[in-house]
């Protein structure tokens, strides 16, 4: 990227330390512009017409999303959820217009970050065919491939089943009997609003045999 379009993108950014309520209005985060994720982490799910979630990926400091097609109709398919406080440094369709209008370098901005997210997807739509106890388990664990640990700290996800369920697609009942089973196994301890990964190791081994070849958590996790 060359200084002059590091130097636009720097006078058109706005910065967003707290994401809306709204999910409408996160919805639109997502699909009016481009947004930097300078701190925290979050969920960007794909759904269909009728809100049902088919695919979803994890993304966290330092990753891009957002849509920079000014022509893109009314259908608005993804939205995000918050899952650690998240600062945003957000472009805005006008301002991704006016780059366009003034220097063509922009188009391969947009390039990279598509590659950049590419992995992440495909590896999705993998696992989205998959057993429900295996699309839990890779979620909980590419949450965690996102989050920092203190050393000798049990990993501790701040999230609900109500959210799991929404972001996986899965209803909540079968998200709870998942986790429950888990917890039985004595490989996650849950708490009211938070899951403890107690044996995340053992837990990984849930995910033997999948096809990971693309993107594998397991591989990824800092404790």
């Amino acid at each position: 990227m060359s200084a002059q379009l590091k130097e636009q993108l720097v006078n058109s950014a706005k910065t967003i330390n707290t994401l809306s309520n709204d999910t409408r209005a996160n919805s639109d985060l997502v699909h009016q512009g481009v947004s930097y994720i300078f701190e925290g982490t979050l969920t960007l799910c794909l759904q269909t017409p009728n809100l049902k979630t088919i695919n979803n990926i994890v993304m966290g400091k330092g990753e891009w999303f957002g849509n920079y097609d000014p022509q893109a109709g009314d259908y608005a398919p993804f939205f995000l959820t918050e899952i650690e406080p998240v600062t945003l440094i957000h472009f805005s369709m006008p301002a991704i217009k006016n780059l366009v209008h003034n220097n063509l370098e922009t188009y391969k901005w947009f390039h990279s970050l598509a590659l950049a997210t590419k992995p992440k997807w495909l590896q999705a739509q993998i696992i989205s065919h998959e057993n429900i106890q295996a699309r839990v388990v890779y979620f909980l664990l590419e949450l965690s491939a996102h989050l920092v640990f203190l050393t000798g700290q049990t990993p501790r996800i701040s999230i609900t089943q109500q959210q799991i369920s929404r972001i996986t697609g899965i209803t909540r009942q079968r998200v709870n009997a998942v986790l429950k089973s888990l917890e039985k196994e004595k490989l996650i301890s849950l708490e009211r609003h938070s899951i403890y990964l107690t044996d995340i190791k053992q837990l990984g081994t849930k995910l033997d045999g999948l096809d990971l070849s693309i993107r594998d958590p397991r591989n990824i996790i800092r404790i």
